[in-house]
């Protein structure tokens, strides 16, 4: 996939993702979002799969439920922080495209 972040790409900070919660990536104006739950990070493609529409609120921001689900703030379809699989709303049977990431320090890598 052409859109994924080539290995070693720098996506963002830790210190700039709330635990528990998400951001955009610093990353090509945000194309991924980074989250952070219980100090773990995931990162994920920013775009709905059912609505093709980010994540992000306009200040960067990402909803993360407190159960762990990345919520779209367009129609409301959930995903599972861990593993991208839609939980609720219209995307059913879509999931989220996954990004791999490494920890160097601070900063967070993809894979």
């Amino acid at each position: 996939m052409s859109n994924l972040p080539k290995p070693g790409t720098m996506l963002g900070l830790l210190d700039d993702i709330p635990d528990p919660g998400g951001r955009a990536s610093s990353w090509n104006d945000g194309a991924v979002i980074l989250v952070k739950r219980g100090g773990k990070i995931t990162a994920w493609l920013n775009d709905c799969p059912h609505a093709g529409m980010r994540f992000n609120l306009p200040d960067g921001r990402v909803m993360v439920h407190k159960d762990g689900y990345i919520v779209c703030p367009v129609h409301g379809a959930s995903f599972a922080a861990e593993t991208g699989q839609c939980v609720g709303g219209p995307a059913a049977d879509e999931n989220l495209v996954s990004i791999a990431v490494d920890i160097v320090g601070h900063e967070v890598f993809a894979k």
